[in-house]
């Protein structure tokens, strides 16, 4: 780390923002599937999966003949000088339980069990600053359930069958079902360093805020990245970002094939996480959350004509006072490119 700290305080100095007007970007799809099994344990967040579509850019300008160009062009700014828009639709579900699976009782000193269903709306603004610096700035909706309703047992089980893995024997004691609904807005701007013609740093930084009855929380981070062609996106992103993915083909056939490595770090202060505190209107198991949770990221990303793979790494700090250790998992994720 000790190494990698200098290289990282240099490429956030000398960066610069990257050139405006950029080409408006395709439709892209993006699956998920994070675990926790790639360092062989099966405990707190031990499972999240999405899908999510998200459509092609319309160029500013464009709303008269779409509802939610309107709703774009309705916005505050916050100084953005918009250049495009689009939409996104996304589907999660994330599963929580304690270290001890085999326990049938419940476990007091040890994060209930929960399974998270939600469906995310995000309207995506990109344009630049005043000063030529591409930002991006994200509003969403999220409506979904947690409790029984969002199949946390069922997926669980169902898989662990399969994979003759020994079932989580606990899940009686999973909170009860309760809406989520929530809405946020994060913002993300985009430094460049050009090292060659094709090999370029990139420094992203991003701060967000979201509302709701399951996870209410604001938070600020930062992304990394060096590598040959890396594309002209804020960053690869996982589950739980505030910033979603974005990416796709730029429509002027400007597209190129690359490869980079990302390096990333984010920090959230919550004011409330179901997850953790248990049921808002039910009776329920619940633990003492920690208000403060950082997360460190590395990874990997493959970016082709069509496809994009990547794998990422992510170690969580504690999210509630009685965790042994720090959380880690592994995350891995396809784009395909329309």
């Amino acid at each position: 780390m000790q190494r990698v700290l200098p290289w990282i305080v240099l490429l956030a100095c000398a960066a610069h923002p990257a050139a405006g007007d950029e080409p408006l970007l395709g439709p892209v799809s993006n699956v998920w599937m994070e675990n926790d099994l790639v360092v062989m344990t099966d405990q707190h967040y031990t499972h999240g999966s999405r899908t999510s579509h998200t459509f092609a850019e319309q160029p500013e300008g464009s709303h008269e003949s779409r509802w939610d160009g309107r709703l774009a062009d309705s916005l505050p700014n916050f100084g953005l000088r918009p250049e495009a828009w689009r939409g996104s639709l996304s589907l999660t579900q994330n599963i929580y339980t304690p270290v001890d699976t085999a326990a049938t009782g419940l476990m007091p000193g040890d994060r209930p069990y929960a399974g998270w269903l939600y469906m995310t709306g995000s309207l995506l603004r990109r344009g630049t600053t005043a000063a030529g610096t591409p930002l991006l700035d994200v509003w969403t909706l999220q409506v979904g359930v947690v409790g029984p309703a969002a199949l946390g047992e069922k997926a669980q089980n169902g898989v662990h069958r399969i994979r003759s893995l020994p079932l989580a024997q606990g899940w009686a004691n999973q909170l009860s079902n309760e809406p989520d609904i929530a809405t946020g807005y994060a913002r993300a701007a985009r430094f460049t360093v050009p090292l060659s013609e094709r090999i370029r740093g990139e420094f992203i930084p991003h701060f967000g805020v979201r509302l709701g009855t399951v996870q209410t929380f604001a938070s600020v981070g930062a992304q990394w990245r060096l590598g040959f062609n890396p594309p002209r996106d804020f960053g690869w992103r996982s589950i739980d970002e505030v910033i979603p993915a974005s990416g796709g083909r730029p429509m002027d056939g400007s597209g190129s094939r690359g490869f980079h490595l990302f390096f990333g770090v984010e920090g959230r202060v919550f004011g409330h996480n179901m997850l953790l505190q248990g049921n808002l209107f039910h009776d329920s198991h619940h633990v003492d959350m920690q208000p403060f949770v950082g997360e460190v990221t590395v990874g990997a990303v493959y970016s082709g004509k069509r496809w994009d793979i990547a794998y990422t790494h992510q170690v969580r700090s504690n999210e509630f006072q009685d965790q042994g250790d720090v959380d880690s998992f592994g995350s891995f994720s396809v784009a395909y490119k329309w």
